[in-house]
């Protein structure tokens, strides 16, 4: 929460959304990310840096730099369980000159996962889908933050999105039975005649495979 940040950084961010309001796009990217920096895990500042950064659109960076940030990226890649938070570092720096290379949300998502910041984590899928919607995998990657996010049902539409295109995607149908389990346990009507026990029996007799071990 933004009035949870310390009161300079608070006005750090009011000063970026006051630039950004007048079309001082530079200074507001600048402002936020400084902040961004001090608190990595503070969504409304990254949800405002993004919101800066696609107001502005910045060009794209020559090839030297696209290769240095690769190198970057697998590197941090390489050491993501170790070191998460520098590999939160590394693909925040990627993004503020490319706001949507694919291996540094791809990162980032990952980097947020292990640090537990999951509403972090689906924000940063959410923006990957955003670029790639017809990518099945990165729709599953987002559907399972979802899932681990406490938030099943947009995690079973997910699921059920990507086997409206591919009917028999395995990873697919695994989502949807974990999603729909979710669901019914929070409703409460498990055991209730009709309810989302029989229909996950149905989900594994159409997916051609066993269904999850039911409660």
């Amino acid at each position: 929460m933004i009035s949870a940040l310390e009161s300079r950084l608070q006005k750090q961010l009011e000063g970026a959304e006051l630039a950004l309001a007048q079309g001082r796009y530079e200074h507001a990217i600048t402002a936020a990310g400084a902040v961004l920096r001090e608190q990595p895990a503070c969504l409304p500042v990254r949800a405002f840096l993004r919101r800066a950064q696609l107001a502005h659109n910045r060009r794209r960076p020559n090839i030297f730099i696209r290769f240095m940030h690769s190198c970057q990226l697998r590197w941090a890649h390489g050491h993501l369980r170790r070191h998460p938070a520098r590999a939160v570092a590394v693909a925040d720096q990627v993004l503020q000159m490319e706001i949507n290379q694919p291996m540094a949300l791809g990162l980032l998502g990952r980097a947020a996962t292990v640090l537990g910041w999951s509403t972090t984590a689906i924000f940063v899928y959410e923006c990957a889908h955003l670029n790639r919607p017809h990518d099945a995998e990165l729709a599953l990657t987002l559907g399972h933050a979802l899932l681990a996010g406490q938030q099943a049902a947009p995690a079973l539409q997910v699921a059920e999105t990507v086997l409206q295109r591919q009917s028999h995607h395995v990873a697919a149908q695994h989502l949807r039975r974990q999603a729909a389990l979710a669901v019914a346990l929070a409703q409460g009507n498990w055991e209730a005649p009709g309810s989302y026990r029989e229909k996950l029996r149905d989900l594994g007799a159409s997916s051609g495979a066993l269904p999850s071990p039911l409660l």
